[in-house]
Parts: structure tokens; sequence; C-alpha cells
């Protein structure tokens, strides 16, 4: 798949320890007295690479729908929207790495009677590279279920049956010497780093004998009672945005990720959260490749989302629109706050002038996306539209 902007995450690991919301450090910050955080220990190991291999191809088994829960969204424009989404874990049964073909996925419900009364075919899979899973992994899924915004009548339903093809992936490289450790919830406006809500102080280190691209990883949320919310945050963190940087072994920093969710009532210091993370080895070739920019001439819109004027070069890209523009973060940010507010979306802005970068969510009537702004140096700026499936 394609590297874009859109791989960027919230956190970065910088080798200076200067973060995507700033360390808290070098900026004042009010925490939470929260209970300890729950954290799974990563086991270690060595570099694993999946050969082929020449003996019979053994049986596929289907992924498994381990748990859901279903939430309503929240802050909708339109009060008539009761549309809602269903957050799940799912696993991989087999005891080797498997890609999942997300061009033929499709998430049905079903009602008592055994009928489809509603299919997704686009839910956002939590997955490694947004791609793979690891033997007997635990990984999480997300969708909504939008009879209301779709003009369709709502039906009751009362299961999930999940078709995704699997293939066995043999073409990965991964390690899991790598330690994430989360600490306090801080509250992101009390804290004056420029937005509202919580995140989560987040440390990663590399633990490995070897240089490292980047660090996937999610954290997911249970509340009081241990019943599966949703995925809290997950991203890919890297040295730069900017540069080819391999994270050296040792390495480590702290910083904040963005607690994604909104939609429950009990306090966000209730829940219990969960980590994994691979890494993901540093290629040297790549150190001299050049990285792709959007070069297509740039579109008035996208789906409805206004293409910022001055555009250099644009282009879509799998459930997103990328473009660069030589035009300051500031004006990027109060540009599409404008618009998007314009357009009747609840909008949520989170600027990062120290590190150059900008976040903001949008949501309405159970559609969401988001648009991020990162440097690309030489006083120009990449900007992602993502609007959620």
């Amino acid at each position: 798949m394609r590297s874009t902007i859109r791989s960027i995450a919230l956190f970065i690991i910088v080798i200076s320890v200067a973060t995507a919301c700033s360390s808290p450090e070098s900026l004042p910050t009010q925490a939470l007295a929260i209970p300890p955080i729950e954290t799974i220990p990563l086991s270690p190991t060595v570099t694993s690479i999946v050969e082929p291999s020449f003996t019979p191809t053994p049986a596929l088994l289907p992924l498994e729908i381990v748990e859901w829960s279903e939430w309503p969204y929240t802050d909708l424009a339109d009060p008539s929207i009761t549309d809602t989404h269903v957050e799940m874990l799912i696993r991989n049964l087999n005891n080797f790495p498997v890609r999942v073909n997300r061009d033929e996925v499709e998430l049905r419900f079903i009602n008592p009677a055994g009928e489809i009364v509603y299919a997704n075919p686009n839910p956002v899979f939590y997955i490694w590279q947004g791609e793979w899973m690891l033997p007997g992994e635990t990984a999480a899924l997300s969708a909504c279920v939008c009879f209301d915004t779709q003009g369709l009548e709502k039906q009751a339903w009362e299961s999930l049956e999940l078709v995704a093809p699997l293939e066995i992936a043999t073409d990965i490289a991964y390690t899991l010497d790598v330690e994430v450790t989360l600490g306090e919830i801080v509250d992101i406006a009390a804290a004056h780093l420029g937005g509202s809500g919580f995140a989560l102080e987040t440390t990663f280190t590399n633990t490995s004998g070897q240089a490292l691209e980047s660090v996937p990883h999610r954290v997911i949320a249970r509340d009081a009672n241990g019943r599966y919310v949703g995925v809290a945050f997950a991203g890919n963190a890297v040295a730069s945005f900017t540069e080819n940087i391999a994270i050296q072994p040792g390495d480590t920093a702290t910083g904040l990720n963005v607690i994604e969710i909104n939609y429950i009532d009990s306090s966000l210091t209730t829940l219990t959260y969960e980590v994994a993370a691979i890494g993901i080895p540093y290629q040297a070739a790549a150190a001299t490749a050049e990285a792709a920019l959007p070069s297509g001439t740039p579109l008035a819109d996208w789906n409805g989302i206004p293409i910022m004027p001055g555009a250099i070069g644009g282009e879509a890209v799998e459930g997103a629109y990328q473009f660069t523009i030589a035009v300051s973060l500031p004006e990027i940010a109060a540009y599409y706050e404008a618009e998007l507010s314009n357009l009747g979306f609840e909008v949520e802005t989170s600027v990062d002038e120290t590190v150059g970068q900008a976040v903001l969510n949008f949501q309405k009537e159970g559609m969401t996306g988001m648009v991020v702004v990162v440097p690309l140096g030489g006083g120009l700026n990449g900007v992602a539209i993502i609007i959620n499936p």
C-alpha cells in the first residue's frame, strides 16, 4: 500500500524528545488523579521476517468476533439522526500472520430471523499497517450502523457477521521488542495545549538491538465492568514527519495521545487501557528514497469538503484526499475551522505551532472525519482530509 500523508500519527518519537503535542516537561499540564493504568507487557522477540513456505498451504480460519458493543454518535447537528456505531474486538485464529483483503470486506447485521438487515462494506480495521494481524492476535474494528444517514428504514438486529477474506502474510518484518507505557490523563484545555478533551501521556522505547522505522501502536479501553468500549487511540510513531530518521536502539520519548472516545458518560478515569505495539525495522535503502508528494491538479472540493485555494499538488488516496500548500499552519487551521463550521460540522481544533502540526476533528449526522496538517519543509505544508467510513 502506498505511503501517504495520512500515515502520520498524533504522537511522534523525536530523538530530542520533542513531541506532537509537546512534552509535558516543556509545557505546564494539569493532570487528573487516576488509578494505575493497566499496560500489557510485550514479550521480547527477535525480528520476525515471514518467508514463503514450500509446505502445503494450510486452511485459513476466518476472523473471530470476540466481543462488541454499540454506541450512539454524540453531538450531532441533527438530533433526528439516531445512527449508532459498533466497536468490536476480532481475533486471528490462525497460527500464522494473515493479511485482510480490505476490498472484499463486509460487516453484516443480522436480525432475530437470521436475515441480513444492514451491511457496512467499509468498517475501520485497527490492525498493523492497516493490513495484517499476528498469529492468535486480538485487534479492533469499528463500523457505523447508518440507517438514517443512508435513508434506510431502521430495522432491529441482534448479531454480527464479518466477511473478511484472508491470505497468509509472507512479506512482513517486525519486532515485539518495543516498550509502550501509559501515564496520567491530561486535560488538554487546562494544560493550554490548544483544543479540548483529554490525552494520555505515552512513552515509547526501542528496546530492540536494531534501528526501527516506526512503532505502530493501538490502545483499547474497557469500562469498570470489563466491557470493551473502543479504541482510545491508534497510530504510527515515527522519528520525524519530514525526514527519514531511524529510531535507534534505546531511544525513548514521552508525549501525549488524544483520547478519541467521546461517546460514554462515565469518566475516562474509570476506564482500563490496554496497549499493543510492534516495531517496523528500519530499511537503509529507504533513507535515499524521496517522499512522493501529491503532484496532480488540486480539486475544488472532495466529498463536499473544499480544497484550500492555493493548493499546489493534490490527489485522492484510500479514504482521503491530500495536497500540499505554501500557506502557514494558523491560516490553514483557521480556513478549515471556518469552512467546516459553515457546512454545519461540529469542529474541534488542536494546533501545535511548536511542532508545526494541526488536527481538526469534525462530525455531522453520523459523518466523522479529520483534517491533518503537517510540515514538509521549505515553507510547505501537507494537508490530508480524511473521512471515516
